[in-house]
């Protein structure tokens, strides 16, 4: 579905709220011009927005990435069975940029990205498993990050032991990823080494 000369990084996550958008801010703000791709899943609405208006709505998610530094900001609302012809369509309006950040669990099951990212936190170890889309997302991540929150108790050896339950090969970081000097200290060495150069 994508051109293979875009290079485009996923990121996607165990629970909504768990720093998804922020981690995708972060990594857009290193790829200054690049576009970004927002997807919800709901049961009642396909569509693919693009319109200003829209997307520079104060404080949505769409807002924070285009402030971020993304030329081009589409959000798709789709049901899960009409996710990859809005995908598709999603996609065909980044074409023109050769980096591609695409935020969202589902999108896995119908692309391959040059390097995919999975962020959880410490309710990985919960006896209850992840829902199938974001089970497969992290069994698909190249970068695995452990999103350390405040007042969390559970040790880190146990995070890790639990992500590779589901991914034995990931790379496995542990950060405040609302610390954005950190954050993108960490990806500006690791987008190079997953096959996406520095910005020009």
């Amino acid at each position: 579905m994508n051109s293979p000369q875009q290079k485009i990084i996923t990121v996607s996550g165990l629970y909504s709220g768990i720093g998804k958008t922020e981690l995708g801010c972060h990594i857009v703000s290193l790829m200054p011009g690049c576009a970004a791709v927002k997807v919800t899943i709901n049961d009642h609405t396909t569509e693919v927005i693009d319109d200003e208006a829209s997307i520079m709505a104060p404080g949505k998610d769409t807002w924070r990435l285009k402030t971020s530094g993304a030329a081009k900001v589409v959000w798709i609302r789709a049901q899960e069975k009409h996710l990859a012809a809005a995908l598709a369509d999603g996609l065909a309006r980044c074409s023109m940029y050769d980096r591609l950040l695409i935020e969202g669990n589902s999108v896995l099951a119908h692309l391959k990205p040059t390097v995919a990212v999975f962020i959880c936190d410490e309710r990985i170890c919960a006896d209850k498993p992840p829902k199938p889309s974001r089970a497969e997302a992290l069994a698909k991540a190249d970068i695995v990050i452990h999103n350390l929150r405040a007042g969390s108790v559970t040790a880190q050896s146990a995070v890790q032991a639990a992500i590779r339950q589901h991914n034995p090969s990931a790379q496995i970081y542990a950060l405040d990823v609302t610390d954005k000097q950190q954050t993108a200290a960490l990806f500006s060495c690791l987008l190079p080494a997953h096959g996406v150069p520095p910005a020009p």
